[in-house]
Protein backbone atom coordinates (compact mmCIF):
# COMPACT_ATOMS: atom_id res chain seq x y z
CA UNK A 1 0.00 0.00 0.00
CA UNK A 2 1.49 3.59 -0.98
CA UNK A 3 0.92 6.54 1.28
CA UNK A 4 1.05 9.69 -0.59
CA UNK A 5 1.63 13.08 1.14
CA UNK A 6 1.19 16.46 -0.39
CA UNK A 7 2.01 19.89 1.49
CA UNK A 8 -0.40 23.05 0.46
CA UNK A 9 0.17 26.96 1.36
CA UNK A 10 -2.90 28.43 1.89
CA UNK A 11 -3.68 31.60 2.49
CA UNK A 12 -6.58 34.23 3.60
CA UNK A 13 -7.06 35.02 -0.10
CA UNK A 14 -7.44 31.32 -1.60
CA UNK A 15 -11.04 30.09 -1.57
CA UNK A 16 -10.23 26.82 -3.46
CA UNK A 17 -7.21 24.46 -4.42
CA UNK A 18 -6.33 21.34 -6.45
CA UNK A 19 -5.41 17.89 -5.14
CA UNK A 20 -3.41 15.93 -8.21
CA UNK A 21 -5.01 12.66 -7.67
CA UNK A 22 -5.05 10.81 -11.11
CA UNK A 23 -9.20 9.24 -11.48
CA UNK A 24 -8.88 8.50 -15.25
CA UNK A 25 -9.69 5.21 -16.00
CA UNK A 26 -7.44 3.60 -18.10
CA UNK A 27 -9.22 2.41 -21.60
CA UNK A 28 -6.39 2.88 -23.88
CA UNK A 29 -5.76 -0.06 -26.20
CA UNK A 30 -9.01 -2.18 -25.13
CA UNK A 31 -10.91 -1.11 -28.63
CA UNK A 32 -7.58 -2.77 -29.99
CA UNK A 33 -7.61 -5.71 -28.06
CA UNK A 34 -11.13 -6.28 -29.10
CA UNK A 35 -10.91 -6.42 -32.77
CA UNK A 36 -7.82 -9.09 -32.06
CA UNK A 37 -10.20 -11.11 -30.54
CA UNK A 38 -12.14 -11.12 -33.09
CA UNK A 39 -10.03 -11.73 -35.94
CA UNK A 40 -8.80 -14.85 -33.70
CA UNK A 41 -12.11 -16.63 -33.83
CA UNK A 42 -13.06 -15.82 -37.23
CA UNK A 43 -9.48 -17.54 -38.40
CA UNK A 44 -10.39 -20.49 -36.05
CA UNK A 45 -13.88 -20.93 -37.47
CA UNK A 46 -12.86 -20.60 -41.14
CA UNK A 47 -9.44 -22.77 -40.19
CA UNK A 48 -7.66 -20.04 -42.27
CA UNK A 49 -3.93 -21.10 -41.16
CA UNK A 50 -4.19 -24.63 -41.01
CA UNK A 51 -4.63 -26.74 -44.63
CA UNK A 52 -6.23 -29.90 -44.41
CA UNK A 53 -6.45 -30.51 -47.86
CA UNK A 54 -5.46 -34.13 -48.95
CA UNK A 55 -3.91 -35.72 -51.75
CA UNK A 56 -3.41 -39.28 -53.10
CA UNK A 57 0.12 -41.45 -52.97
CA UNK A 58 1.03 -43.71 -55.29
CA UNK A 59 3.02 -46.99 -54.60
CA UNK A 60 6.88 -45.60 -56.23
CA UNK A 61 8.13 -47.33 -59.44
CA UNK A 62 10.52 -49.86 -58.67
CA UNK A 63 13.91 -49.40 -59.91
CA UNK A 64 14.32 -52.84 -60.76
CA UNK A 65 11.53 -53.07 -63.08
CA UNK A 66 10.75 -49.42 -64.15
CA UNK A 67 7.68 -48.13 -65.57
CA UNK A 68 5.83 -50.85 -62.75
CA UNK A 69 4.12 -49.55 -60.02
CA UNK A 70 1.51 -52.64 -58.45
CA UNK A 71 1.41 -53.21 -55.20
CA UNK A 72 1.23 -56.74 -54.23
CA UNK A 73 -0.53 -58.31 -51.30
CA UNK A 74 -1.07 -61.98 -50.22
CA UNK A 75 -3.41 -62.81 -46.97
CA UNK A 76 -2.20 -65.98 -45.46
CA UNK A 77 -5.08 -67.85 -43.46
CA UNK A 78 -4.38 -70.54 -40.87
CA UNK A 79 -5.83 -73.38 -41.38
CA UNK A 80 -9.13 -73.58 -38.37
CA UNK A 81 -8.60 -77.13 -37.54
CA UNK A 82 -5.16 -77.12 -36.55
CA UNK A 83 -3.67 -75.44 -33.63
CA UNK A 84 -1.30 -72.87 -33.91
CA UNK A 85 0.93 -74.81 -31.75
CA UNK A 86 1.40 -77.45 -33.65
CA UNK A 87 1.15 -75.50 -37.32
CA UNK A 88 3.89 -75.83 -39.94
CA UNK A 89 4.47 -73.34 -42.62
CA UNK A 90 2.22 -75.07 -45.00
CA UNK A 91 -0.67 -75.02 -42.53
CA UNK A 92 -1.03 -71.15 -44.01
CA UNK A 93 -2.87 -70.40 -47.27
CA UNK A 94 -3.68 -67.87 -50.05
CA UNK A 95 -7.36 -69.09 -49.23
CA UNK A 96 -10.00 -68.29 -47.93
CA UNK A 97 -11.60 -72.19 -47.07
CA UNK A 98 -9.11 -71.47 -43.98
CA UNK A 99 -11.26 -68.96 -43.31
CA UNK A 100 -14.01 -71.33 -42.93
CA UNK A 101 -15.96 -70.14 -46.68
CA UNK A 102 -16.51 -72.76 -48.74
CA UNK A 103 -16.50 -72.74 -52.59
CA UNK A 104 -20.57 -72.06 -53.53
CA UNK A 105 -20.04 -68.84 -51.34
CA UNK A 106 -17.39 -67.46 -52.76
CA UNK A 107 -18.76 -67.81 -56.23
CA UNK A 108 -22.33 -66.77 -55.66
CA UNK A 109 -20.47 -64.04 -53.56
CA UNK A 110 -22.81 -64.64 -50.44
CA UNK A 111 -23.47 -62.10 -48.23
CA UNK A 112 -21.27 -63.18 -45.77
CA UNK A 113 -18.63 -63.17 -47.50
CA UNK A 114 -18.50 -60.08 -49.49
CA UNK A 115 -19.25 -57.93 -46.28
CA UNK A 116 -16.32 -59.66 -45.23
CA UNK A 117 -13.07 -57.22 -45.98
CA UNK A 118 -9.29 -56.60 -45.45
CA UNK A 119 -8.64 -53.27 -43.00
CA UNK A 120 -4.94 -51.75 -42.91
CA UNK A 121 -4.27 -49.21 -40.30
CA UNK A 122 -1.46 -46.89 -40.49
CA UNK A 123 0.05 -45.77 -36.81
CA UNK A 124 2.76 -43.07 -36.28
CA UNK A 125 4.65 -45.70 -34.02
CA UNK A 126 5.04 -49.50 -33.47
CA UNK A 127 4.90 -48.70 -30.23
CA UNK A 128 1.73 -50.04 -28.52
CA UNK A 129 1.84 -47.47 -25.59
CA UNK A 130 1.50 -44.66 -27.30
CA UNK A 131 0.79 -44.83 -31.31
CA UNK A 132 -1.85 -43.23 -32.87
CA UNK A 133 -3.92 -44.61 -35.58
CA UNK A 134 -4.02 -41.61 -38.35
CA UNK A 135 -5.97 -43.60 -41.52
CA UNK A 136 -6.38 -46.91 -42.64
CA UNK A 137 -7.10 -48.46 -45.76
CA UNK A 138 -9.83 -51.01 -46.73
CA UNK A 139 -9.30 -53.86 -49.38
CA UNK A 140 -12.70 -55.77 -50.01
CA UNK A 141 -12.99 -59.09 -50.72
CA UNK A 142 -14.88 -58.09 -54.51
CA UNK A 143 -11.54 -57.45 -55.51
CA UNK A 144 -8.17 -60.02 -55.75
CA UNK A 145 -7.29 -62.58 -58.18
CA UNK A 146 -9.36 -66.33 -58.54
CA UNK A 147 -8.48 -69.94 -57.82
CA UNK A 148 -10.01 -73.38 -59.17
CA UNK A 149 -13.22 -74.01 -57.32
CA UNK A 150 -16.04 -76.49 -57.29
CA UNK A 151 -19.33 -76.36 -57.20
CA UNK A 152 -22.04 -79.60 -56.89
CA UNK A 153 -21.98 -83.16 -55.88
CA UNK A 154 -18.88 -84.47 -55.42
CA UNK A 155 -19.56 -86.75 -57.95
CA UNK A 156 -20.91 -84.01 -60.61
CA UNK A 157 -19.02 -81.08 -60.06
CA UNK A 158 -18.12 -78.01 -62.19
CA UNK A 159 -15.32 -76.29 -62.16
CA UNK A 160 -15.13 -72.71 -61.43
CA UNK A 161 -13.00 -69.64 -60.77
CA UNK A 162 -13.49 -68.05 -57.36
CA UNK A 163 -11.54 -65.36 -55.16
CA UNK A 164 -8.74 -65.78 -53.23
CA UNK A 165 -6.65 -63.56 -51.36
CA UNK A 166 -3.79 -62.04 -53.18
CA UNK A 167 -3.75 -58.93 -54.48
CA UNK A 168 -2.83 -57.02 -57.00
CA UNK A 169 -3.22 -53.29 -57.28
CA UNK A 170 -2.47 -50.35 -59.35
CA UNK A 171 -3.61 -47.39 -61.28
CA UNK A 172 -5.03 -49.08 -64.09
CA UNK A 173 -7.70 -52.00 -64.12
CA UNK A 174 -10.34 -53.08 -62.14
CA UNK A 175 -8.33 -53.59 -58.43
CA UNK A 176 -7.57 -50.40 -57.58
CA UNK A 177 -9.41 -49.88 -54.67
CA UNK A 178 -6.35 -49.91 -51.50
CA UNK A 179 -3.53 -48.68 -54.61
CA UNK A 180 -3.25 -44.86 -53.12
CA UNK A 181 -2.70 -43.83 -50.03
CA UNK A 182 -4.55 -40.09 -48.61
CA UNK A 183 -2.77 -38.27 -46.42
CA UNK A 184 -2.12 -34.32 -46.19
CA UNK A 185 -0.50 -32.48 -49.11
CA UNK A 186 1.35 -30.30 -46.73
CA UNK A 187 2.84 -31.04 -43.82
CA UNK A 188 2.29 -27.49 -42.03
CA UNK A 189 -0.57 -28.92 -39.65
CA UNK A 190 1.17 -32.40 -38.86
CA UNK A 191 4.78 -33.26 -39.63
CA UNK A 192 4.37 -37.44 -40.51
CA UNK A 193 6.47 -38.94 -43.62
CA UNK A 194 6.46 -42.87 -41.93
CA UNK A 195 3.94 -44.83 -40.39
CA UNK A 196 3.64 -48.19 -39.76
CA UNK A 197 1.10 -50.41 -41.51
CA UNK A 198 -0.81 -53.20 -39.48
CA UNK A 199 -3.61 -55.64 -41.07
CA UNK A 200 -6.76 -57.25 -39.76
CA UNK A 201 -9.53 -59.12 -41.14
CA UNK A 202 -12.93 -58.51 -40.24
CA UNK A 203 -14.97 -62.64 -41.02
CA UNK A 204 -18.38 -61.27 -41.46
CA UNK A 205 -19.41 -65.08 -41.06
CA UNK A 206 -18.17 -64.84 -37.38
CA UNK A 207 -18.25 -61.44 -36.64
CA UNK A 208 -14.63 -61.35 -35.84
CA UNK A 209 -11.88 -59.55 -36.69
CA UNK A 210 -8.81 -61.75 -37.32
CA UNK A 211 -5.00 -60.36 -36.83
CA UNK A 212 -2.18 -60.72 -38.80
CA UNK A 213 1.68 -60.93 -38.98
CA UNK A 214 4.78 -60.30 -41.38
CA UNK A 215 5.71 -63.71 -40.16
CA UNK A 216 3.99 -67.15 -39.75
CA UNK A 217 3.96 -68.43 -36.38
CA UNK A 218 5.50 -71.74 -36.97
CA UNK A 219 8.99 -69.64 -37.47
CA UNK A 220 9.28 -69.45 -33.71
CA UNK A 221 10.18 -71.92 -31.32
CA UNK A 222 7.80 -74.14 -29.14
CA UNK A 223 8.32 -71.14 -26.00
CA UNK A 224 8.31 -68.41 -28.32
CA UNK A 225 4.94 -68.60 -30.43
CA UNK A 226 3.03 -66.23 -28.63
CA UNK A 227 5.87 -63.87 -26.77
CA UNK A 228 7.91 -62.45 -29.34
CA UNK A 229 8.60 -58.95 -30.25
CA UNK A 230 5.07 -57.66 -31.50
CA UNK A 231 6.58 -54.25 -32.71
CA UNK A 232 9.04 -56.17 -35.01
CA UNK A 233 6.38 -59.15 -36.70
CA UNK A 234 2.88 -57.25 -36.49
CA UNK A 235 3.86 -54.20 -38.87
CA UNK A 236 5.51 -53.17 -42.04
CA UNK A 237 6.96 -49.53 -42.78
CA UNK A 238 5.28 -47.31 -45.31
CA UNK A 239 7.37 -43.84 -46.23
CA UNK A 240 5.77 -41.10 -48.06
CA UNK A 241 7.66 -38.94 -50.17
CA UNK A 242 6.17 -35.52 -50.31
CA UNK A 243 8.07 -34.40 -53.40
CA UNK A 244 6.49 -36.88 -55.75
CA UNK A 245 3.33 -37.68 -53.62
CA UNK A 246 4.79 -41.28 -53.81
CA UNK A 247 4.69 -44.26 -51.02
CA UNK A 248 7.06 -47.05 -50.79
CA UNK A 249 6.74 -50.16 -48.23
CA UNK A 250 9.61 -51.93 -46.33
CA UNK A 251 10.29 -54.98 -44.38
CA UNK A 252 12.59 -54.44 -41.29
CA UNK A 253 14.70 -57.56 -41.30
CA UNK A 254 16.25 -57.20 -37.74
CA UNK A 255 20.17 -57.79 -37.31
CA UNK A 256 22.01 -58.17 -33.99
CA UNK A 257 23.17 -55.56 -32.38
CA UNK A 258 22.36 -53.31 -35.46
CA UNK A 259 19.68 -51.30 -36.48
CA UNK A 260 17.41 -53.17 -39.06
CA UNK A 261 17.77 -53.48 -42.89
CA UNK A 262 15.00 -52.16 -44.57
CA UNK A 263 13.71 -54.16 -47.67
CA UNK A 264 11.50 -53.26 -49.87
CA UNK A 265 8.62 -55.20 -50.52
CA UNK A 266 4.98 -55.17 -52.62
CA UNK A 267 6.22 -56.26 -56.11
CA UNK A 268 5.71 -59.38 -57.73
CA UNK A 269 8.85 -60.96 -55.96
CA UNK A 270 9.04 -59.32 -53.10
CA UNK A 271 5.13 -59.55 -52.01
CA UNK A 272 3.52 -58.01 -49.06
CA UNK A 273 2.64 -61.01 -46.72
CA UNK A 274 0.74 -61.49 -44.09
CA UNK A 275 -0.02 -63.94 -41.66
CA UNK A 276 -2.92 -64.92 -39.62
CA UNK A 277 -2.13 -64.87 -36.20
CA UNK A 278 -3.28 -67.35 -33.69
CA UNK A 279 -4.40 -66.51 -30.35
CA UNK A 280 -3.39 -68.17 -27.72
Amino acid sequence: MNNNYYRFSVTSEDTAFNIPVEITFDMGGRNDGIVQFETDILQDLINGIDDFETTRFANKEYSQTPNVTDINYEFYFLDSTVSVTAATSNDWAVDYDNATFTDPELYYFANSFKGSFFKLDFYDTKTNENQKAYFSVILPTQQGQTRVGFLGPLNNQTQVNVKKPKFKLDYTGSDKEGFFIYWLKETDFINITEFYMTAKFFNAKTGQFVRFMNEPQSTFSANNKFNFNKSQYFYYKVELDFANFEYQVYKEIPQQNQAPVLQRVGDSVNVIKWYEYGNP
